[in-house]
Order: structure tokens, then C-alpha cells, then sequence
């Protein structure tokens, strides 16, 4: 009974699901498939941003030689069940839309929403 209670006290104190924080995001993300997307976190008094920055801009499937790069801002709040809250910054009547998001290491999956 003893070493039931040490095993149960050891197993609480170990921490199995790391809650991913704003600081942990903190910097750029590169996408590894484009090599040219990429996820900005940035914390701004006391608010999150995430920018997303887009390679070229693309229209009709097609990017010109005089194409230029895409941003977004959004600003985020960090869920649990790996969740990510997104409200496009410029635009009050769309609110906010959860996405699939899950952060390993330096590695981010996240849902396309963009």
C-alpha cells in the first residue's frame, strides 16, 4: 500500500500535458512545406497576435512576377482540447472560429483557416 501511495503521489507531480502558452509561440514559424508561409506570435500589452504571412499573393491560381506577399492579423486565444481560438483583427462582425491546433517541440499543426 505504501508504494501504491509514492506511485500515485510521483505520477501527479509529473506533468503529461504541458499547457502550451503565448510564450511558448513566441517568434516566427516557418511553414516546411512552402518554405515561404509563416506564423508570427507575437504578445502586444498583454493581447496575442498572429500574423500570417503569406509567400506571394495569389489570384486565380496563378502568382505574378509582380506579385506581392500577404499578410493577415489575428489575434488568439490558446484552448484546451488543442484548440486555437482566431478573430481576423480587421473585422468586428466575423468574431471568433476554433481550429485544430497542436504544438510539439518546433513543431505546429494547425487547421487551415486562412
Amino acid at each position: 500500500m505504501k508504494y501504491l501511495a509514492i506511485l500515485t503521489l510521483m505520477l501527479t507531480l509529473l506533468n503529461f500535458d504541458h499547457v502550451i502558452t503565448s510564450t511558448d509561440l513566441s517568434g516566427k514559424w516557418v511553414d516546411i512545406n512552402t518554405k515561404t508561409d509563416t506564423l508570427t506570435f507575437e504578445t502586444v500589452d498583454k493581447k496575442d497576435y498572429l500574423i500570417l504571412g503569406r509567400g506571394k499573393e495569389i489570384k486565380k491560381g496563378h502568382s505574378s512576377t509582380s506579385a506581392k506577399p500577404c499578410y493577415g492579423l489575428y489575434t488568439y486565444d490558446l484552448l484546451p482540447g488543442d484548440r486555437i481560438s482566431l478573430s481576423w483583427f480587421f473585422s468586428s462582425i466575423v468574431g471568433n472560429k476554433d481550429y485544430y491546433f497542436k504544438q510539439t517541440g518546433d513543431l505546429i499543426e494547425i487547421e487551415e483557416f486562412y
